[in-house]
């Protein structure tokens, strides 16, 4: 697993403590929601994808989605370039299923959208399989792993994000 630092992507430090989880069901996945660049999985764009993280936490600490986040919402963030972001991390309470939902499940994002990135290359799916790896083993996440829209409202994790999880979540095989 890469493992990208709080510290090595500069996150800032959430405004109070988490709520502590000792375990969730499981995980669910989500994604942008947004234009996300077309060229973010091209090998020499890996450092756009922090800048992203760094984005989300700032609009989601500043009340971007009408709601003010003591920190970025997510568990975790997975991008093309098999990377993964430490964000709130395993045991603490995320801010991103929805309102009473968040204790059931931990929260990944992958770093595509709904316009410009939106199919996940195989490098972000082993990144998510990762993540969900790591919270299985650090978090004591259960098996589950879900869309965000099982559950609430939303287009996300996007139609192929989630015709992936549908299919059971599984790691892309290697390379013949």
């Amino acid at each position: 697993m890469n493992l990208v630092t709080r510290a090595e992507w500069r996150a800032k430090k959430p405004t109070s403590a988490y709520t502590r989880l000792s375990s969730t069901r499981g995980v669910k996945i989500h994604y942008t929601g947004g234009k996300v660049p077309a060229d973010l999985a091209e090998p020499g764009n890996h450092d756009r994808c922090a800048d992203l993280v760094r984005d989300i936490q700032r609009m989601h600490m500043s009340g971007g989605r009408g709601e003010r986040y003591i920190d970025l919402g997510y568990t975790m963030v997975c991008c093309p370039h098999r990377a993964t972001f430490m964000g709130r991390g395993p045991h603490a309470l995320p801010a991103a299923n929805g309102a009473g939902l968040n204790s059931r499940h931990y929260a990944v994002l992958a770093l595509v959208g709904s316009s410009g990135f939106t199919r996940p290359n195989d490098d972000l799916l082993h990144a998510l399989v990762d993540a969900i790896e790591y919270l299985r083993e650090h978090g004591d996440a259960g098996r589950e792993v879900k869309g965000h829209r099982d559950g609430y409202p939303t287009s996300c994790p996007g139609d192929p994000l989630y015709r992936w999880v549908r299919a059971g979540a599984e790691r892309p095989a290697p390379l013949m």
